[in-house]
């Protein structure tokens, strides 16, 4: 596209420095810029059904840029990694309808110190109040305090930028609202009663922090009402990865890799690609586009070195720094070891019908998750698959404290929610016996705890299965544990299962002197389940231990020979 527009310019050379390597970028920065470069490629399509609006995107760029930032005692100029975001919010309408606009979601993650709360979340609610006719311009923080502070600062951008008129607009501490009904107001990520509202414009400020998607949803279901509103997420990476947020970017990076179509949902992640050494200074530059013009480099250097020599500041850095999503410090398998494609490997069940398999069952107290997981070696790699099993009555409660994805989890089929209050253990038998007409489940490994009854039910109606009491004991668990993390580490391990992986970035382990351990909860009292890592680590060390067999059907006899 040729533009004489400055902007223009800008966001089409800054295109062109990322697609040439001239500006190092991380791969769904790439991606990014890709999609937005096809996608005017792809304007005079009949089945396209956008249209580049340069005017549009132009207007609130010089809108921004006329803003007077108190912090800095100067006009905002906006950099131009910030100016293809706009570029894209702003510019893309419908053909059929050019007052529409095209994204009515987004979601930009950035490290911190970027600046996006002034050049980004300021501008974009103030040109919303300011141009949109009964206007209702939300944003929103992770607490009242954080909210009430933003809000000061927009505030005092506001007053040092336009003229005002005390008969056409007031200004309080709770809000600014104007004769055309038009309004700000500011929410905390606890805030309730948002349903109300039809939001024109809604910027969600770091939401790696919050506890929920709810003001999520709530702006996305009120501004429905609006033909041309925006949702807007704008955060950093987190460190819980069972959190709305790390959803909400596994959503974005499906987009982004063509996993997911989603025409009204625009994104961009600013991050460290997987493999890249977060020790390294050269990749400041992917996860942090204000670089130089903003955040300096000897302030990122001054960040890393304190990395390096507290370990406890280490993951915090590798989050809001480098937009590397982890874990707590304790934990077991780093996430970035984790998530490997080769990992994430979808498999069918169906490609192993009348194979042989090894299977873990870990009950779980009455009223809490309970994991079975089967597991076939072929070719030197374990599949595993897994079921899990949960209380109906439960879910609201875990989805409300434990974890955002498990409603979701229980809509698609991953986790069965048994009727009733507690768990039905007729349900996981059925599916045992079941697995094993279709595969043929040559040991069960079992912890004892609570497991008596099924066991005795199970050895009656599978006979041919080999039904292993698995010790739980650090000297019995530990050299199956690290089989298993050589086996992660070796990328032998084929486990695409969300649920699974939730849980895997919950184990933490503590080394005896002899450096036997085994996966544990970060504390007794904790929430955060590793019931999948046990079964796996159960399944995988019998399947290690009868790795030869031949997939077909064995009897009893043949396996009690195995030992």
């Amino acid at each position: 596209m040729v533009s004489s527009n400055k902007h223009i310019k800008d966001v089409m050379q800054y295109c062109k420095d990322i697609k040439s390597g001239k500006i190092l970028s991380g791969l769904h920065c790439k991606k990014a810029i890709n999609r937005f470069l096809s996608d005017l490629k792809r304007q005079g399509d009949e089945d396209f059904l956008y249209f580049f609006d340069e005017l549009a995107a132009v207007d609130v760029m010089e809108f921004a840029e006329k803003l007077h930032i108190p912090d800095i005692g100067k006009k905002l100029e906006l950099l131009p990694w910030m100016k293809f975001i706009y570029a894209n919010l702003f510019g893309w309408k419908h053909k059929l309808d050019p007052e529409r606009r095209r994204f009515r979601s987004s979601y930009v993650e950035v490290a911190r110190k970027n600046s996006k709360t002034t050049s980004l979340l300021f501008p974009m609610i103030l040109f919303d109040f300011k141009r949109t006719k009964a206007a209702e311009s939300f944003f929103v923080s992770r607490t009242g305090e954080q909210s009430a502070k933003t809000y000061q600062e927009l505030k005092q951008i506001y007053l040092e930028s336009f003229q005002v008129n005390p008969y056409d607009t007031v200004i309080t501490d709770s809000g600014i609202k104007n004769k055309d009904n038009s309004f700000i107001q500011f929410f905390s990520s606890e805030t309730r009663g948002t349903d109300s509202y039809k939001n024109s414009m809604s910027v969600v400020d770091e939401f790696h922090a919050y506890d929920n998607d709810k003001v999520i949803t709530s702006f996305r279901y009120g501004g429905r009402a609006r033909k041309n509103n925006l949702v807007l997420i704008i955060t950093s990476a987190g460190t819980n990865i069972a959190g709305a947020c790390f959803a909400e970017n596994e959503k974005a990076r499906k987009v982004l890799n063509g996993m997911m179509t989603d025409e009204s949902y625009f994104t961009i992640i600013y991050a460290y690609d997987d493999g890249d050494d977060w020790k390294d200074n050269k990749n400041f530059i992917k996860a942090n586009p204000s670089l130089s013009a903003i955040v300096t480099q000897d302030i990122l250097e001054q960040d890393l070195q304190d990395a390096l020599i507290t370990p406890s500041h280490q993951q915090d850095f590798k989050a809001k720094t480098c937009g590397i999503w982890s874990n707590d410090t304790s934990n077991w398998i780093p996430l970035v070891k984790w998530d490997t494609k080769v990992r994430n490997h979808i498999m069918g069940e169906e490609l192993f019908e009348n194979q042989n398999c090894c299977a873990g069952l870990d009950l779980s107290s009455i009223n809490d998750f309970t994991a079975y997981t089967k597991c076939f070696e072929r070719d030197g790699l374990f599949y595993l698959f897994h079921k899990f099993y949960i209380p109906s009555e439960q879910v609201k409660e875990k989805y409300r404290v434990e974890n955002i994805n498990i409603a979701e989890w229980v809509q698609r089929g991953i986790v069965t929610a048994t009727p009733g209050a507690t768990v039905d253990y007729d349900f996981i038998k059925a599916d045992i016996v079941k697995d094993n007409e279709r595969f043929n489940i040559t040991e069960l490994a079992y912890d004892k705890w609570q497991a008596n009854k099924l066991i005795e039910s199970l050895d009656e109606l599978i006979p041919k299965t080999l039904l292993v009491q698995f010790d739980q004991s650090l000297k019995s668990m530990a050299a199956p544990t690290k089989d298993f993390e050589r086996l992660i580490y070796d990328d032998k391990i084929i486990d695409p299962n969300p649920v699974a992986k939730w849980m895997i970035s919950n184990a933490v382990i503590k080394a005896d002197v002899n450096n036997n351990y085994k996966p544990l909860k970060e504390y007794k009292s904790s929430t955060k389940r590793i019931d999948s890592v046990i079964t796996s680590i159960m399944s995988v060390s019998r399947c290690i231990a009868n790795k030869g067999s031949k997939p077909t059907n064995t009897n009893f006899d043949d396996v009690l020979k195995l030992f």
